[in-house]
């Protein structure tokens, strides 16, 4: 049957259109829809050649049968029909640049077209139902993974996109909330085990493809427990993520890295926004070329400064030069605390997780040596750290040398706008806020040795109060590794 060879024709060009840069358009899909609904109903009719199996009689009955006959001549005219529809004016057609499905102000440079590419062949991939890109903070992985998502459903890849922020909403019952809201369901239990298994079954019956985005994943999260079956392309998962291990916990079958972009493309897109141009000053584009180069390759870090120095005066600039080169620390974290108090414990435990998260971090091994005054290299390790974690334990106070880590500390914070994180291990806040219990025996004994009136001891008291009054963690007792996790968290959305 001539239908069924031109079937068969249009099924084979369509696999064989690179659906990457070019869209089936929508009369093909159309076209075939109604074919096997007609290929359907002539198989379903007891056709001449199968009329050999019937009596005589009924045969002549049925060929005779003014109904039969009119269908069949209706069903030769739909045949005819659908072959002549074959010949298509326009079988595919173009698909727009990446540019084109994004809502935000998006450029796709090199570096970026790379990941985008990469992420379309996974999504079209039989092979790939769990997907991951994962890059530094700032790279511009949410606004690529939408592009990318509409450039998918445009490409008929996909019927439907659910998109979920994972990090505005970390915990999985907030997750399922909102994937009910986005495909309007109803919980009948409302048990986080009768939660999934109705989102699972939702999603697993849908007579549809889909694609679930679970953007800025920052800890272990698996999309099964929240309801997502992850082993079917009929429902592919795509996540995003700063850390490639996120990655690896749910066994993506693809993980793509999105790089910074090329000093050339930073440049590129700083003029963009910042207004740079041909007419600014040679002082300006200088000042201007270095302030592109110190946001590292990052595009939301380069349009936030490019916009905000818009027609600002040079002076701003170079300001603004000046903190970016500040703010370019050569450690994520520096950790304070007392020696032997906690270090082969709790600190220790906190540094190895936090250098296993790719944080830099400094511990300093100096401070077991002793002595009353902080060395010129943990000075300089301060200035070069962006957060400060000050573990308050009960001894810590015992240390002059801990004490003017404090001090150092608060001048960075003040000068740099860095960042300090307290955390009270098995200690009340008061202790250091107040100066009581070993605390304030400690201070005590250190106003006899440097005399009440010392300017030091006072400025370690301003010191502990002041930073005992920021917000941090306070460990009473309990599980460590869930304090660790809290703090990693908070880290983690600092950076």
């Amino acid at each position: 049957m001539k239908v069924i060879s031109n079937r068969d024709h249009v099924k084979k060009k369509i696999e064989a259109t690179d659906r990457l840069t070019e869209r089936v358009n929508d009369d093909v899909f159309e076209w075939l829809r109604e074919t096997e609904i007609v290929l359907q109903e002539v198989g379903n009719m007891t056709v001449v050649d199968e009329l050999g199996q019937l009596s005589r009689q009924e045969k002549h009955r049925q060929l005779t049968n003014d109904g039969a006959v009119k269908h069949r001549h209706k069903m030769l005219d739909k045949l005819k029909a659908l072959n002549i529809r074959c010949e298509f004016k326009l079988f595919s057609s173009p698909i727009p640049s990446l540019e084109h499905f994004s809502s935000e102000n998006f450029v796709c440079f090199a570096s970026t077209k790379e990941a985008s590419d990469r992420l379309l062949q996974a999504l079209q991939s039989d092979n790939s139902y769990k997907i991951g890109l994962y890059g530094k903070r700032g790279s511009g992985k949410t606004t690529l993974v939408k592009a990318v998502a509409e450039k998918a459903k445009y490409s008929k890849f996909f019927d439907e996109v659910l998109f979920i922020n994972v990090s505005q909403n970390p915990n999985i019952k907030r997750i399922q909330d909102e994937i009910a809201n986005e495909l309007n369901l109803e919980f009948d239990v409302n048990t986080e085990a009768g939660r999934t298994r109705k989102i699972y079954l939702t999603l697993a019956n849908m007579d549809r493809q889909i694609l679930v985005i679970l953007d800025d994943v920052s800890e272990n999260l698996d999309p099964e427990k929240v309801g997502i079956p992850c082993n079917s392309n009929r429902c592919k998962v795509l996540l995003t993520t700063c850390r490639q291990q996120d990655c690896e916990f749910i066994h993506c079958q693809r993980e793509i890295q999105l790089s910074p972009l090329s000093t050339e493309e930073a440049w590129t897109l700083f003029k963009k926004h910042s207004g740079i141009d041909n007419e600014s000053s040679s002082d300006l584009k200088n000042v201007a070329y270095n302030v592109a180069i110190e946001c590292e390759g990052l595009p939301r870090t380069i349009i936030d400064a490019g916009s905000s120095l818009r027609s600002k005066p040079i002076e701003e600039w170079k300001a603004s030069l000046d903190h970016l080169k500040y703010s370019r620390s050569q450690y994520d974290i520096f950790l304070s605390f007392k020696g032997e108090d906690t270090r082969y414990s709790f600190t220790g435990f906190l540094y190895n997780i936090l250098c296993r998260e790719g944080f830099k971090t400094f511990m300093d091994d100096e401070e077991l040596k002793g002595g009353n005054e902080i060395s010129s290299s943990l000075i300089k390790a301060i200035e070069a750290s962006r957060i400060s974690i000050v573990v308050f334990s009960e001894n810590f106070a015992d240390s002059p040398w801990c004490l003017d880590e404090l001090v150092t500390m608060l001048k960075c914070k003040e000068r740099k706008n860095q960042q300090i994180l307290p955390i009270f291990y098995k200690i009340e806040p008061s202790w250091v806020r107040h100066q009581r219990n070993s605390y304030g025996k400690a201070m005590t004994k250190h106003e006899e040795e440097f005399g009440n009136d010392s300017e030091k001891v006072n400025k370690w008291r301003s010191a502990l109060c002041e930073v005992a009054n920021l917000s941090g963690e306070h460990h009473k007792y309990g599980y460590e590794y869930k304090l660790v996790q809290k703090i990693v968290e908070r880290i983690r959305s600092q950076t």
